[in-house]
């Protein structure tokens, strides 16, 4: 990489600091100008700097907003944004990967939640070319927007900011980070296969991957909404989902060794939701025949007509967090990015982001609780044709070779109980890279896995609430010392420690998850295949000395 002279008046990081002292170690030293002008002369033709503003909070930096123009198809303007500390610059560029559609560009972190300037990161974002959130409805119509979406806008704006960067410090050498979780993990895969170099490592949280194409997140929500609309009373209410909760929770928890109000492997949990049918009516701590059907179609998952799997169904632990169950219907047939306020605080979450794909890939009029038959070969196959002729919801590449010769790593993460992004699916997906590389003692040289217990989707639930924080210490430690991740110990409560917290009031900016619940405690997070054992000592279920990481047979399933 060409040396960049140092500016005049600069103080660079002293030699080796992210290699020795504590992972968020800082350095000070003297910014040059934060003007557009400036700005601008570090950058190409392809970006403009729209702004460039010195700002106090939350810690003195240069904000700096502008768009990368991109052609062919275009031209589209990918709007960013970088903010660079005045002072404490770590060394490190963090780049916010952002849920759903993306759709707007953030200043805080998602996931771990707050402002990485805080702890002297250079931390960037973008709005990957277009202003819909949650809703797909728009990549059709605009195919540069789409591919935009899809990875290049993301890659666009990582060479942008990562540029103006290294000038604007005056150094050639920094750490990049890539840090997101559901859509957010889904930019992570699409830059760890399709742009490997623009990182030096990425925390990749559960990006919703079938065996066969991306998009079958969203044909499972179309499920889950026709299955709560299938008949009267088929809904779940949360009050019912909670009542479920507790029950599947009182039978399965025992079968880790430890009574703690977590189930660690939900696969090993079975229930027979015909247990709690209602006798006669209803009742709080019953099903009706209708919600005990629901309940049944949503855990087994969609199927073809023939019966096959289409994608896993939902875990039946934690079942609180169901959340993308929303509320009752009748919901409004309108792409989210259209609907009025109070259009959104009566949808289902889940079922209008799906629906909002098939509108993308059928046309505005179509209704997926009309629409689209699951007994009909004919309309999966277009589904699948559809995905490909856009470019959007086809299967992620499982190559990482590129990730390999790069020197890049990738920590994986998903949380056991996640409704939308099935920790299965992402075993599959890591299962298969290993094989392609060389086998799992190759792809163990850069790639980890943690199944996170009692999590949902990308938080919540029983399990730990810092799970992406100590794992982004992890992959620091990995990138900048040489440290392969192994066990690593998360929390709960008011033992959490939260990477980017506010150090003068110990609070997170930006959280996009509700905190787990449950009392203070820790968590043992074992790297796959192993998985943490309790050692049987009475009382000492909420501390990590107690747990052990211990061997288990890998689930494997082939991707196509």
């Amino acid at each position: 990489m060409k040396h960049i002279p140092t500016k005049p008046g600069m103080r660079l990081l002293a030699a080796g600091l992210a290699a020795g002292g504590a992972l968020f170690a800082t350095s000070s030293l003297a910014a040059p100008t934060c003007t557009v002008e400036a700005i601008q002369a570090m950058t190409t033709a392809e970006v403009t700097i729209v702004s460039a503003t010195p700002t106090a909070t939350p810690v003195p930096h240069c904000k700096i907003d502008g768009y990368v123009t991109t052609v062919n198809p275009g031209p589209n303007k990918v709007n960013f944004r970088l903010q660079l500390p005045d002072q404490g610059w770590s060394g490190r560029y963090y780049f916010i990967g952002l849920g759903a559609t993306a759709g707007y560009v953030p200043t805080d972190s998602q996931i771990p939640a707050g402002n990485p300037l805080v702890k002297g990161f250079a931390v960037a974002g973008t709005d990957t070319g277009h202003q819909n959130r949650a809703d797909w409805s728009f990549i059709e119509p605009h195919p540069d927007q789409g591919l935009d979406y899809t990875h290049r806008g993301g890659h666009v704006t990582a060479v942008a900011t990562q540029e103006i960067t290294r000038k604007y410090y005056g150094r050639a050498k920094i750490f990049r980070y890539h840090s997101g979780c559901s859509g957010g993990g889904r930019m992570g895969v699409e830059a760890i296969t399709r742009h490997p170099e623009d990182y030096d490592g990425v925390l990749l949280g559960a990006p919703g991957m079938g065996p066969r194409f991306g998009a079958e997140t969203m044909m499972a929500f179309i499920h889950m909404g026709q299955q709560l609309t299938r008949e009267p009373g088929a809904w779940l209410s949360p009050a019912k989902l909670a009542m479920l909760d507790r029950k599947v929770t009182a039978k399965c928890d025992p079968l880790d060794g430890a009574t703690d109000g977590v189930v660690w492997e939900h696969e090993a949990c079975t229930f027979d939701f015909k247990t709690v049918e209602c006798v006669s009516g209803d009742g709080p701590e019953c099903l009706t025949a209708p919600e005990r059907r629901t309940v049944e179609a949503i855990v087994r998952g969609p199927r073809g007509p023939n019966g096959s799997l289409i994608k896993h169904g939902f875990p039946i632990t934690n079942i609180s967090s169901w959340s993308f169950i929303g509320a009752e219907p009748p919901w409004p047939d309108v792409t989210p990015s259209k609907m009025t306020p109070e259009q959104r605080s009566h949808v289902s979450s889940g079922y209008m982001m799906g629906d909002s794909l098939a509108k993308a890939y059928f046309g505005p009029s179509f209704n997926s609780l009309r629409d689209f038959d699951f007994n009909d070969q004919k309309r999966i196959d277009a589904w699948w044709t559809a995905a490909q002729r856009i470019g959007y919801g086809t299967p992620y590449s499982t190559d990482l070779s590129g990730l390999k010769k790069s020197g890049g790593k990738v920590i994986f993460w998903n949380g056991v109980s996640d409704p939308c992004c099935h920790d299965q699916d992402l075993i599959s997906y890591f299962n298969t890279a290993a094989g392609r590389v060389g086998g799992p003692a190759v792809f163990g040289g850069f790639a980890r896995f943690y199944k996170i217990p009692g999590m949902g989707h990308c938080g919540g639930g029983t399990g730990p609430q810092d799970t992406p924080d100590r794992l982004l210490e992890a992959l620091i430690a990995w990138v900048e010392q040489d440290k392969a991740p192994g066990p690593v110990i998360a929390h709960r409560g008011d033992r959490a420690q939260m990477a980017f917290s506010d150090p003068k009031t110990g609070t997170v900016s930006g959280v996009v998850v509700p905190p787990s619940v449950g009392a203070s405690r820790d968590f043992l997070l074992c790297p796959y295949p192993t998985i943490a054992r309790f050692n049987g000592k009475p009382g000492g279920e909420a501390d990590a000395v107690n747990w052990s990481c211990k061997p288990s047979k890998p689930t494997r399933m082939a991707m196509k």
